[in-house]
């Protein structure tokens, strides 16, 4: 069950939906279905110490998060 980010067309507020199988989302504000997905980050616990929740970060030679900016390490 994905939660997705919307903005409503509507009366543009911004929000968060838990969207279970054939549901149609809408707006929790104004009960409008006219939504448009907006682009979230995501995000992954470490299991470090920190309570910090990265995108991206030092990765071992080689690597990168994904990001076109991250290149073959972090983040810049």
């Amino acid at each position: 069950m994905p939660l997705f980010e919307y903005t409503c067309d509507a009366c543009h507020s911004q929000f968060e939906l838990l969207v279970r199988g054939g549901e149609k989302p809408k707006c929790p504000q104004c009960g409008s279905a006219k939504l448009e997905k907006a682009w979230s980050v995501p995000a992954a616990h470490t299991g470090g110490k920190s309570s910090d929740l990265p995108i991206c970060g030092p990765m071992p030679s080689g690597g990168g998060c994904g990001l076109p900016q991250c290149g073959g390490g972090g983040c810049h």
